[in-house]
């Protein structure tokens, strides 16, 4: 079969997956309700997650990444890691997770074939990581992406919302962090969703300020590889 792509030309290697929609976080800008049902969920089973990355793969896909909702609260969530992996075609298999049940599954989830992750921070402070996200899991989650470096991942990366009048302090920190850690941060721009305008305009941070201000600090552009999806990073000085 010849290599998925639109109308304009455009080819697709990279899949996002969603295999369940529950998450157990309640994020302000997310879920500050928490998840709430409706009806009695249903999520692609094993059979059907195999035959979705055959056909995907099939058609040139190469990287997938497995998301939620949090996908790690799939008791089969292991098992779903080892038949992406398995599939031939499939180089690169990744995740985004909150980072709950890093800490006792990262080795793992790394033998089953996982090898790059993506973990939401919001911030590095334990009480404001508590009020944005609802739970008081900031240490668990930072023991756990200890433990995915521990494990050898090719790649772990960190996501951070940054919030106007919550967050928006913890710059520095993580600027200091990943000064001294191995791994990547992306700052997220607030997106107006139907949480209401009141939210967004109460937080919405935007993401040309936040770029001024590591200009400001001394960062510089470094000329993004094809591996990074042609996104312009920045790199200390």
């Amino acid at each position: 079969m010849s290599q998925l792509q639109d109308n304009f030309g455009r080819k697709f290697h990279y899949l996002r997956m969603s295999v369940t929609d529950v998450c157990n976080f309640k994020c302000s800008y997310c879920l500050p309700d928490g998840y709430r049902p409706d009806g009695k969920p249903t999520f692609l089973t094993l059979n059907e997650i195999e035959n979705l990355v055959a056909g995907f793969a099939a058609v040139g896909t190469q990287k997938i990444r497995i998301t939620g909702g949090e996908p790690t609260l799939r008791k089969d969530f292991t098992d779903i890691v080892r038949i992406v992996a398995d599939n031939p075609n499939v180089n690169t298999v990744a995740m985004t997770t909150n980072g709950y049940r890093l800490q006792q599954h990262a080795k793992e989830w790394y033998d089953a074939g996982l090898r790059r992750i993506n973990v939401s921070v919001d911030s590095l402070d334990p009480k404001m990581f508590y009020q944005i996200t609802g739970e008081n899991k900031f240490d668990q989650v930072m023991r756990g992406i200890d433990a995915a470096l521990e494990a050898g991942f090719e790649r772990v990366k960190i996501n951070a919302v940054l919030l106007k009048g919550l967050n928006d302090k913890d710059l520095p920190r993580f600027l200091h962090w990943i000064k001294h850690t191995p791994i990547d941060l992306r700052f997220i721009e607030l997106m107006e969703t139907g949480l209401g305008r009141d939210y967004f305009n109460a937080h919405h941070l935007a993401g040309i300020d936040i770029k001024k201000q590591l200009e400001q600090e001394g960062w510089l552009y470094d000329l993004p590889s094809a591996d990074d999806d042609s996104r312009t990073k920045l790199q200390s000085q």
